[in-house]
């Protein structure tokens, strides 16, 4: 379908008419840069809303395009078109509305817009892609949306605080439903790669609303401490060097199968059953080690090729809080040995070296020394030192 000339020629006369409605030369001469570079960009915002409008109405008008709007429809089952104005919003923030094909009639268990264009034009709560793209964009960035508004109208871009946080929330819910896949380049895949997965957990404050609304001093949430999971994918070369060909892969949730259940999607879309070995680090948390093995032998790793590694920055501190107990005059000495053992995964040297400092302690309730004790297969640095533990990376994919 080719535009006619007739269009061409009202966006042409529109084109003409914005540009020979000002003195620009009169402005640049008395040095009113600021008001030439204003006027300037509002007339070309003009001509862009008017250019979409145009062009969006004619090809909504177009036999080709209610064609495919009511293949689609026939697909989907869904019967009884009518044609209906809809509205959309773009990217400037300006609605213009057009005509779509719209389905009175669907099955019951149908989800999705029943203005068959939003199909073919992907639309979330009828504002444009970018429109949605540079709202999110600003939601993030911005600590909230009430300044990502006002960021936008500065840019001269509409917006309000309410239609900000519904395109965010809407666009960030449907990317979740594809989170694994966004980040994946097509034909990514970890066969035949040495894979480090590593798992750590933080502190975060989240807001809990109440249900009473007359809280104290007006307050309608709590904000409780909250542990988010984060994850991180990686490989490594042949030196046991973080391979910086292959952009690391990050997500987090809050929930402990949640994490897990994430992670198993990636792992598997990224054919980590073909990967060299696989290598677990993380640091003694049991929610992770239980679950860390039998996720990788479910997706197909040899039992051989995973190795569990205790972080050794984590081992370090309960190390230092081991020594708390130690005898004054014997810290020095104890914890340069302790920390040779612990490289070499020596659990017989450690609780030598234990009973020594801490004269009568008994091991088996002692706390600092069983921690060592339960993850007494994943602190043999030595025999990893070929596949360090991951250190924490500043770029992002």
């Amino acid at each position: 379908m080719q535009i006619s000339p007739s269009i061409v020629k009202i966006l042409k006369t529109e084109f003409e008419n914005q540009i020979l409605s000002e003195d620009w030369f009169q402005m640049l001469l008395t040095g009113d840069l600021y008001n030439f570079e204003q006027v300037l960009h509002d007339k070309i915002t003009n001509l862009y809303d008017k250019t979409c409008e145009t062009l969006i109405q004619l090809v909504s008008n177009c036999a080709e395009f209610k064609n495919n709007q009511k293949e689609i429809a026939e697909n989907k089952g869904l019967k009884k078109l009518v044609s209906r104005p809809v509205e959309l919003q773009l990217r400037t923030g300006t609605k213009i509305r057009y005509d779509s094909l719209y389905a009175k009639k669907a099955p019951k268990d149908y989800e999705g817009s029943r203005h068959l264009s939003m199909h073919i034009w992907p639309s979330i709560k009828k504002s444009s892609p970018m429109y949605q793209s540079i709202n999110c964009l600003l939601s993030v960035i911005c600590p909230s949306f009430d300044l990502s508004k006002w960021v936008l109208r500065y840019q001269e871009i509409q917006a309000n605080y309410d239609r900000t946080r519904e395109l965010s929330l809407s666009l960030g819910e449907s990317c979740m439903a594809n989170r694994s896949s966004i980040q994946l380049v097509e034909g990514e895949s970890l066969a035949n790669k040495r894979v480090v997965v590593s798992i750590d957990g933080g502190r975060a404050r989240t807001r809990a609303y109440k249900e009473d609304t007359k809280a104290k001093r007006g307050q309608k949430f709590d904000t409780p401490w909250r542990e988010p999971k984060l994850f991180v994918i990686t490989t490594i070369d042949k030196n046991g060097k973080v391979n910086k060909q292959d952009l690391p892969i990050y997500d987090s949730s809050f929930g402990d199968d949640e994490t897990f259940a994430i992670l198993e999607q990636y792992l598997k879309k990224l054919q980590i059953d073909k990967a060299k070995n696989v290598q677990f680090i993380a640091d003694g948390a049991p929610w992770i080690w239980n679950r860390a093995k039998p996720m990788l032998l479910r997706l197909g790793v040899k039992k051989e090729n995973i190795i569990e590694t205790l972080d050794y920055y984590h081992a370090m501190e309960h190390l230092h809080d081991l020594m708390l107990y130690v005898e004054k005059d014997q810290k020095d000495s104890i914890f340069k040995k302790l920390k040779q053992a612990l490289w070499e995964g020596d659990l017989s040297k450690m609780k030598r070296l234990v009973l020594k400092g801490i004269p009568g302690v008994d091991l088996n309730k002692f706390t600092p020394y069983n921690y060592f004790v339960k993850n007494g297969e994943r602190i043999d640095y030595q025999s990893f030192k070929g596949i360090p533990p991951l250190k924490p990376m500043l770029f992002q994919r």
